[in-house]
């Protein structure tokens, strides 16, 4: 779910350890089945601590799931922006393709446990989202600046992002059953050909 940090539990901040014991718990049993008290024990701490810092489970999951939703460091990647349309678009891939599949885990948990906790939906959306806000700017400058085709940037921002999210949580998984192993960045080149292909496609005359 999140990354192993092999740190010292001693050097670590209590708080940060019992975020990353919860999500250990909260992805192998699930919420109901997770107790505080385990992941207490886990991250090397007493349970009276964890209540401190996270108050109750429904606090601590919430804290987890925002950790998770944060995103794959938007902010970064919008400052290094070229508005080369290819160089950006495979940049913008490779990010956020690389953190869905290192979350791709956590996000499968938060879009199960938000059907019994619709408050958790919230943090399932929130890198979705933020994602979908930095393409649409992408494509509205562009298209200011004459460089791809009119088109509904906020459609296809969510095409674009909906091939790299349905890639990580539904087809990597089960790459080994499928007729032939293809590489992420590999996929991620070839998501970022099509689009372009179809961005600057010249607008058909009427009647053609």
């Amino acid at each position: 779910m999140c990354a192993k940090d092999h740190t010292s539990p001693s050097k670590k901040k209590a708080r940060q350890r019992i975020i990353e014991a919860a999500a250990e718990s909260f992805q192998s049993l699930g919420y109901a089945r997770a107790t505080t008290l385990e992941i207490a024990t886990k991250a090397g701490v007493a349970e009276v601590t964890l209540f401190r810092h996270f108050g109750n489970k429904q606090k601590l999951f919430k804290a987890v799931s925002q950790q998770i939703g944060g995103g794959p460091g938007l902010d970064k990647i919008e400052t290094q922006l070229t508005y080369n349309l290819e160089t950006d678009l495979r940049f913008i891939s490779q990010h956020i393709l690389s953190f869905f599949l290192a979350q791709q885990d956590a996000i499968r948990m938060l879009m199960f446990e938000s059907t019994h906790f619709p408050e958790m939906k919230e943090a399932l959306a929130q890198s979705p989202r933020e994602s979908l806000h930095l393409l649409e700017r992408y494509f509205q400058k562009q298209i200011k600046d004459g460089k791809i085709r009119n088109i509904n940037t906020e459609a296809t921002a969510q095409a674009f992002l909906s091939m790299l999210f349905g890639y990580a949580i539904a087809i990597e998984p089960i790459q080994d059953l499928l007729p032939s192993k293809i590489d992420y960045k590999e996929l991620s080149e070839e998501f970022v050909h099509i689009f372009i292909t179809w961005l600057i496609k010249p607008i058909k005359q009427q009647g053609e």
